[in-house]
Formats: structure tokens, sequence, C-alpha cells
């Protein structure tokens, strides 16, 4: 179907025109219609190049139509990664500040956990101190013991030769048996 763009009411102003004015008529033909175009004129013997132009223009409209497509989807493309760049611009910096608490969490348990380790070595050092105390305590009590023990001992000796000569010196007369050394232990 061809469309003639002017009413009729047009052709009658046209005709008043000069013959030097171009006379111009348009026409829009779509793809659909170049097949019967091109058999209407081939029969009026005129096919070579207006059917060449008019394959040519809905070629081009064509091509102009899948490239303004392709456009669209390109620019559509492109905000979406604008948007996504914008959004990890965002989560950067919630990132960076998420980031930061953990390395001020971070950074205060460090500190109280080398508190800790210096209390740890502070009891350490305390409690070792205390057991080399205890332990100088326990060895001198040790030698005040041996040498407590070693002295009983020679005062038994003395004691027990005392009474051997006490019972020498008496000679006769009859006396109850020394003590044993346990009865003297009991006794000091």
């Amino acid at each position: 179907m061809i469309n003639v763009s002017d009413s009729f009411s047009d052709w009658s102003r046209m005709s008043d025109h000069a013959a030097s004015d171009p006379f111009v008529l348009r026409v829009e033909i779509s793809p659909e219609q170049v097949p019967r175009l091109r058999e209407a004129l081939s029969a009026s013997g005129n096919d070579g190049e207006l059917t060449r132009r008019a394959v040519e223009v809905a070629e081009r409209e064509e091509r102009l139509q899948a490239e303004q497509a392709e456009l669209d989807e390109r620019t559509r493309k492109l905000s979406e990664r604008e948007a996504e760049l914008g959004a990890s611009d965002d989560l950067t910096a919630s990132d960076r500040i998420r980031l930061a608490q953990r390395r001020q969490t971070i950074e205060l348990t460090e500190h109280e956990l080398e508190e800790r380790e210096l209390e740890l070595l502070n009891r350490e050092a305390e409690f070792e101190g205390d057991v080399l105390l205890r332990e100088d305590r326990v060895e001198r009590w040790r030698s005040e013991l041996t040498a407590l023990q070693e002295q009983l001992e020679r005062r038994e000796g003395e004691l027990a030769e005392y009474v051997e000569q006490l019972q020498g010196a008496l000679g006769g007369a009859s006396w109850p048996s020394p003590p044993g050394i346990s009865e003297l232990r009991r006794t000091a």
C-alpha cells in the first residue's frame, strides 16, 4: 500500500505554482511492500533503479533500527555498571568502616592480651619467688633438724656414757636399767 502524504486539496494548490518549482511526492514503503512494488514497477518497465533504491532504503532502515536497539542495550548496560560501581563504592566505604572497627577491636584485644600476659608473667615470677623462698626455708629447717638430730645423738651418747660411769662407780648397787634411747627422746 502506497501512502501519499499530501491530501487532494493540496493538489489544486500545486497546479497554481510555477513550472520552475519542483514537484515532490512523498511515499512510505515498508519492507513488506517491496515485492509488490517491484511487480508494479516491472509491469510499467521501470524496475531497476527505483527498486534497488527502495531496497537500499529498507535495508538502511533495518540497520538503523538494529543499531538503535544495540545502542539502547549498551546504554542500559552502561547504566547498570555505573550503578554497580556506585553501589560498590558505598560498600567499599562501609567495608572500610567495618574494617576500621575490626582493626580497633583487634588492637584493643591485643592490648588486653599483652596486659594479661604481663600479669601472668608477674604472677609466675611471684610464684617462682615464693617457691624459691619455701624451698630455702625447707632446706634451712632440714639443716637445722639435722644439726639438732646430731646434737641429740651426741647428748644421748654422752648421757649413756655418764650412766655407765655412774653404774661402774657404784658398782654393786642394783640400779634399775637405764632407759632406752626412745624413752630419752620422749622426755627430752
